[in-house]
C-alpha cells in the first residue's frame, strides 16, 4: 500500500478554497515584490510566536500544493524512494496494468519482486521513465514538424485523404 497523503477541497467549499487563493495570492505578491525568491521562507503558528524557516525546496512544495488545492485538484506527496505497485505505476503513467508488467520483462523499468508474484517499482524509477519518455515523445515531434516543414497543404490534404480511404 503507497502511503501517502491525499487532501482535496471539496469545490462546493467557498470558504477553503478562498483561504487557499489568499496563500496563493500571498506567495505571488511577495515575490513579484521582492523581485523573485527571497531564500528565506516561515511556517508560524496562529499567534506568530512559534515559528519555523523552511527551505526553499519545502516552500515550493506547500506553494504547488496551494495551487493545486485552489484549483479543486486532489493532492499527494510522495516519497521517491517509496514503493509503488504495478497497477500505481501503470495510473501514473497513463498505461495499462499489463504494459508495465511487459515494460518490467523487457528490461525497460526495474523491479523488485519481495514475494513470488507481486512486483514493486520505486516510483523514483517510474518518474524518471515518465520523464523520458515525455522528452523522447517532445524530440519526436519536434523532428517530425521540422521534416514536414517544407510539405504543402495541397500534399497535406493529399495525404490525408489516402489515410482516410485506408480506413
Amino acid at each position: 500500500m503507497v502511503e501517502s497523503d491525499t487532501v482535496t477541497v471539496p469545490t462546493g467549499d467557498n470558504a477553503e478554497v478562498g483561504k487557499l487563493a489568499a496563500v496563493v495570492d500571498f506567495i505571488a505578491h511577495k515575490q513579484r515584490r521582492e523581485g523573485g525568491s527571497s531564500g528565506r521562507y516561515y511556517l508560524s503558528g496562529a499567534d506568530g510566536a512559534d515559528r519555523v524557516e523552511l527551505t526553499e525546496e519545502l516552500f515550493d512544495v506547500l506553494k504547488r500544493a496551494a495551487e493545486g488545492l485552489r484549483q479543486g485538484q486532489s493532492v499527494s506527496l510522495l516519497r521517491r524512494d517509496q514503493e509503488i505497485t504495478t497497477q500505481q505505476a501503470a495510473d501514473l503513467l497513463g498505461l495499462s496494468r499489463p504494459t508495465i508488467v511487459k515494460l518490467i520483462d523487457k528490461g525497460e523499468l526495474e523491479a523488485n519482486v519481495p514475494g513470488s508474484v507481486r512486483r514493486k517499482l520505486r516510483l523514483a524509477d517510474v518518474v524518471a521513465y515518465r520523464d523520458q519518455l515525455h522528452i523522447e515523445r517532445s524530440d519526436f515531434i519536434a523532428d517530425s514538424s521540422c521534416e514536414y516543414q517544407d510539405v504543402s497543404e495541397e500534399e497535406s490534404a493529399e495525404a490525408l485523404s489516402e489515410i482516410r480511404q485506408e480506413r
